[in-house]
């Protein structure tokens, strides 16, 4: 998938966003996808699976963690109690909401880079134990991420009698240039009908669905919905979120969840992790259908309650070249008096709460637990508890090949992996053997025209180096033209893009570079051209090698209202195609014109597993269905007033409603 042709994005407001509020606002927000593949290969079939986990705990806590899962930090247990400290979500379900689709509620999640779930978030993580100078083990959780090209390790330390769990998180960014840059870290805690969310000030910027976008206000009563205190999340009748905006003089952050049976939840970090965000799936049909949707029914509400170093999540900002940047959370519960915590006044109500807080954890402790932490980040880790990918190992090799990996070499200006990180040879697979091969032996191995490409890439030193390795006519392959281009197209550089895959087909006729070609067409506005590369992929081999690409094929058709055309395409898809959730939701659209109503009527009954966040195809399909239906009673036509009546009459089923805004 490539990016979106514009880096930014923009932002609208309702016009109480101060110009300190608007600085940065969608830089470098932009959709962005590659190196990574996207993961959309997951149902809504249920059944006992094993998950990997690493346990790290003392006498006071448990923590659970998921190292094939982006080293989710599952469940945060007291010991003594049994109680949870997080939400724990009793199911493993992905649904489309991350950067790459697959994503899962509950637990803590670690969001680096860009702006969404992040993409690793359904990946293996690298996991070593490592001791302390105390002799306590903790765990690292760590990764190269290869959108950005940072190195990053996760902390996490549980010395005994400790009653919260350290979190000490370290990015490097070692490059020459500045790195557009992301961190929220997403904490899913338990929702009840009176979780009042706190932080250290009242001054948010806040969703407004009036106006698609965002506005600056105080809590706890926010324009968006008058006379409602939304420092209780089910006060919201409509999925949304507001950020704290922390003043700079704050030295250590906060943000705390007030529960009806005296339970605090609470997170209190360094600095650099200055803002706080609440999110809620709000108190009407479509958020409690994400919330069972995303577990089991009755058992999926939630909160989050994140961290992020900027305003908003929409908010751009940049890690200097050659820098470092770390902090420390600390995450624990304790116990508060309700009265206190539930008065009127939530100014009042916030002040008892920051006292309880500081009480159990102020914020000379918080430096003092991030000086130790701190002093322990270059240690190597010790002992290999799980393999991550095997990227961070290729980008060790390449560095070292500068100059044959000799120490002179290194000193002459061959950067090596920073410490902290290891990435053994043994890591490295199917997908950095091609790449290993163009270090190695100066060119890009051909590959079966039929079979899916192994890897992308998208870092300038390997693009140079591919570049290079064209210049010699043996290497010039359909494979590395077809590379080539990617890299160009993703870069912006468009007619070379285009050079390099035409070169490629003149070597050999390839589905993925038609595939491209028709891509580029789409963005263009060039529909016919686009949906005359599709059909040529498919010629290629008499098939389409993936059925992402009858996806976008078929989008493209019914986009060009050709729906018997489109319809015909459905039936002669091989069933594995056909039965797909996103094909059958496609189609939808087309059965839909051509009155095909039992397979709209199916269509309305079936529970679909890639539902994106926001998306509301299928309640509009089910609106104008309703609509004709309407229509054919009157013998009318079918009018905008035909929908909004049918919007008005005939609710749509509960499994089918993911509306955001209700």
């Amino acid at each position: 998938m490539f990016r979106n042709k514009d880096a930014h994005r923009r932002v609208t407001d309702n016009g109480s966003l101060k110009p300190e509020h608007k600085l940065y606002m969608g830089d470098n927000t932009g959709e962005r996808y590659l190196p990574y593949r996207m993961q959309d290969r997951y149902s809504r079939k249920r059944e006992t699976i094993e998950l990997k986990t690493i346990v790290l705990e003392n006498d006071v806590l448990k923590a659970v963690f998921l190292p094939e899962y982006g080293g989710r930090l599952y469940s945060l247990q007291e010991k003594a109690t049994g109680r949870e400290i997080l939400y724990k979500n009793p199911v493993f379900q992905p649904a489309n909401l991350a950067i790459l689709n697959a994503w899962f509620s509950g637990g803590i999640e670690w969001n680096i880079g860009h702006i969404g779930h992040t993409f690793t978030t359904c990946s293996p993580m690298h996991a070593a134990k490592l001791t302390d100078d105390e002799g306590n083990e903790f765990l690292r959780l760590y990764e190269y991420e290869r959108c950005k090209k940072l190195f990053w390790h996760i902390d996490f330390h549980l010395p005994p009698g400790a009653r919260q769990l350290g979190v000490y998180v370290r990015i490097v960014n070692d490059q020459a240039a500045a790195a557009p840059m992301y961190w929220w870290t997403n904490i899913a805690v338990e929702e009840t009908e009176k979780s009042r969310v706190f932080s250290g000030t009242g001054e948010v910027i806040y969703i407004d669905p009036e106006q698609k976008g965002y506005g600056a206000d105080k809590l706890p009563i926010l324009p968006s919905v008058p006379g409602v205190d939304v420092s209780y999340p089910m006060g919201f009748p409509y999925a949304s979120e507001y950020f704290f905006q922390t003043p700079a003089a704050e030295r250590s952050p906060w943000e705390a969840v007030a529960y009806e049976d005296g339970r605090l939840f609470f997170e209190r970090s360094t600095a650099l992790l200055r803002y706080r965000k609440m999110f809620c799936w709000g108190n009407h049909a479509g958020g409690r259908r994400w919330c069972d949707f995303l577990a089991k029914p009755g058992e999926g509400h939630y909160i989050e309650v994140q961290g992020g170093f900027a305003p908003t999540q929409l908010h751009g900002m940049e890690m200097p070249a050659n820098s470092v940047w770390d902090f420390t959370q600390m995450i624990g519960m304790l116990s508060m008096d309700t009265e206190s915590a539930y008065q009127e006044n939530w100014d009042q109500a916030r002040d008892y709460i920051e006292e309880i807080v500081s009480r159990e954890l102020n914020e000379e402790e918080v430096y003092a637990a991030h000086a130790r932490f701190q002093a322990l980040a270059c240690k190597t880790p010790e002992q290999s508890l799980h393999t991550g990918s095997g990227w961070g190992a290729l980008e060790r090799v390449r560095r070292e090949s500068v100059g044959n990996g000799t120490t002179a070499a290194v000193n002459a200006g061959a950067v090596a992996i920073p410490q902290g990180f290891v990435f053994a040879d043994e890591t490295l697979g199917a997908e950095q053997e091609p790449w290993l091969v163009l270090l190695r032996e100066g060119y890009l191995p051909e590959h079966d025209i039929e079979a899916i490409p192994p890897s992308w890439m998208m870092q300038e030193e390997w693009m140079d180096r591919l570049k290079s390795s064209l210049e010699h006519a043996d290497y010039r392959s359909w494979t590395a033209l077809l590379h080539h281009g990617v890299m160009l197209y993703e870069k912006g550089l468009d007619a070379e893009a285009i050079e390099a895959w035409e070169a490629s087909l003149r070597l050999k006729p390839s589905a993925w570079v038609y595939r491209n070609l028709a891509v580029v067409m789409k963005q263009r506005g060039e529909t016919d051209r686009a949906l005359a590369y599709y059909e040529q992929a498919f010629t290629v081999s008499g098939r389409f090698p993936d059925r992402a690409f009858v996806e976008e094929y078929l989008n493209l058709v019914i986009q060009n209202k050709d729906y018997e055309r489109a319809w015909h395409l459905y039936e002669s898809l091989p069933p594995a195609f056909a039965s797909s959730d996103r094909i059958q939701i496609i189609v939808g659209a087309v059965a839909l014109e051509l009155g095909h109503d039992a397979f709209m009527e199916k269509l309305f009954a079936t529970e679909f597993a890639v539902i994106r966040e926001g998306e509301t195809l299928i309640i509009d399909l089910w609106f104008k269905y309703n609509a004709k239906k309407l229509a054919e009673q009157r013998n009318a036509e079918l009018t905008p007033a035909l929908i909004e009546e049918a919007m008005q009459q005939c609710p749509p089923p509960l499994h089918i409603d993911f509306r955001m805004i209700g």
